[in-house]
């Protein structure tokens, strides 16, 4: 079973603004993916995660 996502929605739904990207790149450099991450899950579902295994999807270790 496949996920289907067209490019607009993908699009919409994780780009990070011109103030995300500030905020972000005044992290340290290891940290920007994860944080970018929280962020758009943050704005998308209201609560930020404890773990990757909380991520929809994330394959489990």
């Amino acid at each position: 079973m496949g996920l289907s996502i067209s490019n607009e929605d993908l699009t919409g739904s994780w780009s990070l603004t011109f103030s995300d990207m500030e905020f972000v790149n005044g992290k340290p450099a290891p940290a920007r993916l994860g944080l970018a991450v929280q962020l758009k899950f943050f704005a998308a579902h209201g609560y930020f995660v404890q773990d990757h295994a909380a991520f929809p999807g994330w394959p489990s270790s």
